[in-house]
């Protein structure tokens, strides 16, 4: 997670927003720069050798910078995969900041700015002194990090360890040979990993010609347990590195198995590369929970306002939301230059617990996000999220924290064994709209006399308006939110035997 950057005032470069990056699979800008030991490197000669590039572009003063270089990811990277290991990949180091000179490498002597340390000692890759490659690629943060793939797309990918550099590189399509695709970009058709209910598959990806004879024709199929689904019979003209989106029709699923997806031939012949033309995916069978409240437990990292979550229901509703607005449901990865906080958004390190109130019985999921794309777990803080039932709160039935951007997780509700069934008969509370702009209306349904009250809290728990009621029935306030500040607000209704909790967001 790249973070504060406040002494990127001290250079000619400025936190803006990603709008002004290079966007993600954008043609990589060509260069021709020469390295510290005099040796002149120029990508697109990597590149059409079929080498990844992974391009770092930093600054001597720049803390995080720093860190991520302490950190030796790139060095235990090159030393695999580098022209000493199994030479697949090649790594660029690049100082991108004008306003410091070469000096500031190799520590403070001579050095016109700031910096920590010798960059040079010790590093075996490829370090350029060059401002003009940060302008070719838009930088605007530091550091910035990147893969370029030999098809020439770049992707930024963030401050990523030895292995997960080395995921990000060998998403890369490399072609060799004569008769070559490749299944690339690959959507299974769900972002859950678990099966509760029926959940239709709309798999689709993008095939690409990896081979020097152009691609005329493809057969693509689909299993389910290793039982046929349906084939695609692909024909165009695609020559090296052409794409063309697949996709399946959808096909519904409701017990776990594996579902592979397989290019079988291309141009009616073989493929000289099999590897990259199968894709396995496991489904399991979805947690089930026995009461339609489900504690959620969740635990920042060090840098609590990247994250954000929402509860769904089967058909993607959001029932209940959480963390930083700012971040949202397709925020994850977006960020790679850090994230202020901003209504909702959680403290570092900290603990949250949080009733999730489900309408009943039923399937849903929880989408969780990482502003920076590394997740909660483990580079910063041994961050995650648990659901617990909520008369066991030592053993959770879901739990995760290593992920990139987003995960999502299905479970069900399933009270037919009676516990906690009234949950379903009891009071409910339902407001709308919702974000609201100049005011909400409230409705609660209490199917039992008894003393209620129904309250409106901020995010700090302070108290903004409360009204107590003995009647049952449906019953209806209409508050002004006109003089709120923007953020989350939460509804609390209590009975005799429960307590609801229902989110609004107030936003002008």
């Amino acid at each position: 997670m790249i973070r504060s950057l406040a002494t990127l005032l001290l250079s000619l470069f400025s936190v803006c927003q990603l709008t002004a990056q290079l966007p993600q699979g954008a043609t990589a800008p060509d260069f021709t720069a020469t390295d510290l030991n005099g040796q002149s490197w120029h990508l697109y000669e990597l590149l059409e050798a079929g080498k990844p590039v992974v391009l770092e572009i930093s600054a001597t003063w720049c803390p995080p910078c720093w860190a991520y270089h302490n950190s030796h990811a790139l060095q235990n990277f090159y030393a695999i995969h580098g022209p000493s290991g199994d030479n697949t990949v090649q790594v660029l180091f690049v100082e991108g900041d004008p306003a410091t000179n070469l000096n500031c490498l190799y520590g403070n002597a001579g050095c016109n700015s700031t910096t920590p340390g010798n960059w040079v000692a010790g590093t075996n890759y490829p370090i350029i002194n060059d401002d003009v490659i940060a302008d070719l690629y838009e930088v605007d943060y530091f550091p910035s990090i990147f893969v370029i793939c030999p098809n020439k797309k770049v992707y930024e990918i963030g401050q990523l360890n030895a292995s997960a550099l080395w995921e990000a590189a060998m998403e890369c399509p490399v072609a060799k040979g004569t008769n070559n695709a490749g299944i690339f970009q690959y959507d299974k058709g769900t972002p859950l990993h678990e099966v509760c209910g029926a959940v239709a598959l709309q798999t689709h990806f993008t095939l690409i010609n990896l081979g020097s004879n152009p691609l005329t024709s493809a057969q693509i199929e689909r299993r389910w347990n290793n039982q046929f689904v349906d084939t695609i019979l692909w024909t165009g003209y695609l020559p090296t590195y052409g794409e063309a989106p697949i996709a399946f029709d959808p096909f519904s699923i409701d017990d776990p198995g594996t579902l592979k997806s397989s290019v079988l031939y291309i141009n009616n012949s073989s493929d000289d590369d099999p590897s990259n033309n199968i894709r396995n995916d496991l489904f399991s069978d979805a947690s089930y929970f026995n009461s339609p409240q489900v504690l959620l437990k969740l635990r920042t990292d060090a840098y609590g306002a990247e994250t954000y979550w929402e509860l769904r229901d089967e058909n993607g509703q959001v029932l209940d939301q959480g963390g930083n607005l700012n971040v949202g449901p397709d925020g994850g990865g977006m960020f790679p230059g850090g994230i202020s906080g901003g209504p909702g958004a959680y403290g570092n390190n900290i603990l949250i617990k949080d009733t999730l109130q489900l309408p009943g019985p039923g399937c849903y999921s929880l989408h969780i996000v990482d502003a920076y794309g590394d997740g909660m777990c483990c580079n910063f803080g041994n961050g995650y999220y648990k659901l617990y039932d909520l008369d066991n709160q030592v053993l959770p039935l879901i739990s995760g924290g290593e992920f990139r951007a987003n995960d999502d997780r299905g479970f069900g509700v399933d009270i037919s064994s009676g516990a906690n069934i009234t949950a379903t008969t009891g009071p409910e509370i339902h407001l709308f709209p919702n974000p609201a702009d100049e005011q909400v209306q409230v409705e609660i349904t209490l199917p039992h006399p008894g003393q209620t009250s129904l309250s409106l809290r901020n995010s700090m728990g302070q108290l903004i308006w409360n009204a107590n009621t003995p009647d049952t029935g449906l019953q209806r306030w209409l508050i002004p939110t006109q003089n709120l500040p923007t953020g989350i607000y939460v509804f609390e209704l209590r009975t005799d035997s429960q307590w609801l909790r229902r989110k609004v967001l107030v936003q002008h």
